[in-house]
């Protein structure tokens, strides 16, 4: 009986390509050109011919599947981040980028009082204990580092004040907030916000005077208030007085109160990039 050649009947995988293989029509491979991995059957017996170059297959080769670039840009470095596109290409790139989150929040209320007599104390704020820098935080304080020179703080203090004029003579008043590069707040001292020494009070009334004041919610970009990004800064309310020879008490027991005495906050909001 005549024997007849079929050659081969089905395709033969023979896996990643090899430069030193002899391959025969039918054959296929594996191979990556530049970073594109793709599948390749051989058209003409072939040794030493990489399949295809720069994306265009050889004489000895056709493309079975053809592979495509990842278009999912390294990971690498990039942990943390999102993926983003502007239309044409993938990046990895910051969530939100331009708003801003919340990256930290301080609060603190204490009932120590504080009384000071603005007739016997030096104008200014140069140093603690001036008219303008009545120390009513209880050795507390506030912690941020700005990233970001449109960082955002949003801060507040509220304080029950109490004077007694029942010598006719009144007295004024009023709080602010001050930073430092360290938390004895001798360093780079920046008293950037004071609401005045005449905001509160009176210069002649008779009787007892009580009154809760407070600064209300304040918002500063970092920039605005001369802190510099990377620094790190300790934050602090203070209190003012003027000259009128009459006592006034910061942290006031102002009657039956529930932590109302002193009232601090501070919220760091860091811009998104």
């Amino acid at each position: 009986m005549a024997t007849i050649d079929l050659g081969k009947i089905k395709q033969v995988f023979r896996g990643t390509y090899n430069n030193a293989t002899a391959y025969v029509p039918d054959d296929l491979v594996v191979f990556t050109d530049g970073q594109i991995t793709s599948t390749y059957i051989c058209t003409t017996a072939s040794t030493g011919n990489n399949p295809s170059s720069g994306g265009t297959a050889h004489a000895n080769w056709a493309f079975i599947a053809k592979g495509v670039a990842d278009p999912i840009p390294s990971q690498s470095g990039n942990a943390g981040k999102v993926l983003k596109t502007d239309g044409t290409n993938l990046s990895f790139g910051a969530g939100f980028e331009g708003s801003h989150y919340l990256a930290y929040a301080n609060q603190w209320n204490h009932s120590v009082s504080v009384t000071v007599n603005g007739n016997g104390l030096a104008d200014g704020s140069a140093a603690d204990g001036r008219r303008d820098c009545v120390l009513i935080n209880n050795g507390n304080y506030h912690t941020v580092t700005p990233a970001h020179a449109d960082d955002k703080l949003v801060m507040s203090v509220s304080s029950n004040v109490a004077s007694n004029w029942a010598s006719g003579v009144g007295a004024y008043w009023g709080i602010g907030f001050m930073s430092a590069t360290d938390t004895g707040f001798t360093a780079n001292r920046n008293v950037f916000y004071l609401m005045g020494q005449h905001c509160h009070g009176n210069g002649s009334a008779g009787g007892d005077e009580y009154r809760q004041i407070t600064t209300g919610a304040l918002q500063f970009d970092v920039s605005d208030i001369g802190l510099n990004v990377g620094t790190t800064y300790y934050i602090r309310p203070i209190g003012q007085v003027h000259t009128p020879n009459n006592n006034v008490t910061f942290g006031g027991n102002n009657g039956t109160t529930a932590g109302s005495r002193h009232n601090c906050y501070l919220h760091h909001y860091k811009k998104q990039t």
